[in-house]
C-alpha cells in the first residue's frame, strides 16, 4: 500500500455526526462508512484515505436534486486523517497552516471559496464558518494506521450560500497546506482525504461512482483517478455530506 506516490496509507473509523436542529437538510449523504472497517476486515475493508502529496489535491463530485430545481448549499462536510509515520497530531493546526474548500462546475477547474488559517496548538481557524472537530473525541473509534491509533477530523464549511442547479454535477475538494515535517529535509505534512468503497460501506453513498478527481495545487483539473490498482484493491469515493435547501420552493 506504499507502492505509489498517490497511495493509501491508513484506515479510519465510522462516527456519529451531529444533526442540524433546523434549517438546511442533508441533501447529499456520502458520509463515513458504518461497517467493514479497518485492518480487521481484511479483504472486505471499506475505508481508506488518499493523498496526492505535493502534486496537488484530490477532489470528487456530487449532484443535488433533480433537473429544473434551484438549490442553495449551506454546508459541505468532509473528513481528514492527518496522522503519519506513527505521529498523530493533537490539533489539526499542528500539521497544517490552513484549510480550504474548492468548488466549481463539472467541467471547470476549482477555485478556493473558503480559506481559514490555522494556528499550531489549535483547531480553530480565523474564519468563523469553518468548524473543525475531533471526531474521535466525540465517540469515534481511533483509526488504525498499521497498528497506530489515529484521530479522524471532521471539517464543516458552513454559511456557504452557494446557488446551484438541481441535477447538475458539481466538483469539490478540501485541502490544507502542510507545515514542515521536523528533521525531514524540508518536506511538509500531506493532506489526506477520508474515502470509502461504497458497496461495503453499509451506509448511504449518494453519487458514489468509484471515481475521484485530481487537481493541481492551483485547482486546475488534471485527470480522473481510480484507486483500484493504484495502492488499494478497490474503487473509492471521497466522503462528503452536503446540507442545503430549495431556493425555488413555494
Amino acid at each position: 500500500m506504499h507502492a505509489n506516490r498517490l497511495k493509501t496509507c491508513s484506515l479510519w473509523f465510522a462516527l456519529a455526526w451531529p444533526a442540524f436542529a433546523a434549517g438546511p437538510a442533508l441533501v447529499v449523504d456520502r458520509g463515513l462508512p458504518q461497517a467493514n472497517l479497518n485492518n480487521t476486515s481484511g479483504d472486505f475493508r471499506s475505508n481508506v484515505r488518499w493523498s496526492s502529496y505535493d502534486s496537488g489535491f484530490l477532489g470528487d463530485d456530487f449532484t443535488i436534486g433533480a433537473a429544473g430545481e434551484s438549490w442553495v448549499i449551506d454546508t459541505i462536510r468532509v473528513w481528514t486523517v492527518p496522522g503519519v509515520n506513527k505521529v498523530d497530531p493533537d490539533h489539526l493546526g499542528d500539521f497544517y497552516q490552513d484549510v480550504r474548500l474548492y468548488f466549481g462546475g463539472s467541467e471547470d477547474g476549482l477555485s478556493p471559496i473558503v480559506t481559514g488559517l490555522l494556528t499550531a496548538g489549535s483547531n480553530q481557524s480565523n474564519t468563523a464558518n469553518i468548524l473543525i472537530s475531533d471526531a474521535t473525541a466525540g465517540g469515534a473509534v481511533p483509526y488504525d494506521d498499521f497498528g497506530t491509533n489515529m484521530r479522524i477530523w471532521q471539517i464543516d464549511f458552513t454559511q456557504l450560500n452557494l446557488n446551484v442547479q438541481g441535477g447538475v454535477k458539481y466538483r469539490f475538494g478540501a485541502w490544507g497546506l502542510g507545515r514542515t515535517v521536523p528533521d525531514d529535509g524540508g518536506k511538509t505534512y500531506a493532506w489526506f482525504n477520508a474515502a470509502s468503497h461504497a458497496p461495503l460501506a453499509v451506509a448511504k453513498q449518494d453519487g458514489a461512482d468509484g471515481e475521484m478527481l485530481l487537481f493541481s495545487s492551483g485547482g486546475k483539473f488534471e485527470s480522473t483517478f481510480d484507486g483500484k490498482g493504484a495502492g488499494w484493491d478497490k474503487t473509492s469515493d471521497i466522503d462528503v455530506q452536503v446540507f442545503g435547501h430549495r431556493a425555488d420552493a413555494q
